[in-house]
């Protein structure tokens, strides 16, 4: 940890949520819905697109954490970075 008073530790949180926000909870009217709907929303908006579709930037090729971990697993990562 940086220490108190410093925002480095947390910026990849705050990213992450700062996207939550833009891409999934600004476009619906949330403040109508039950607590346990959006807890629902949010969920599977991590689980099925952030984490299996969502293009990434810091990943070579662009692939999503869970397809990367896939391929690394199996031992094809070369090859899914080749592609």
């Amino acid at each position: 940890m940086s220490g108190a008073g410093r925002c480095y530790d947390n910026a990849r949180m705050e990213s992450f949520f700062a996207t939550l926000k833009k891409e999934k909870l600004y476009k619906i009217r949330t403040e109508l819905l039950p607590r346990e709907t959006v807890k629902s929303i949010i969920f599977r908006w991590i689980f099925t697109y952030y984490n299996r579709k969502r293009i990434y930037t810091a990943n070579d090729g662009g692939y999503p954490p869970e397809i990367k971990r896939q391929a690394y697993s199996k031992g094809k990562l070369s090859e899914l970075m080749a592609a």
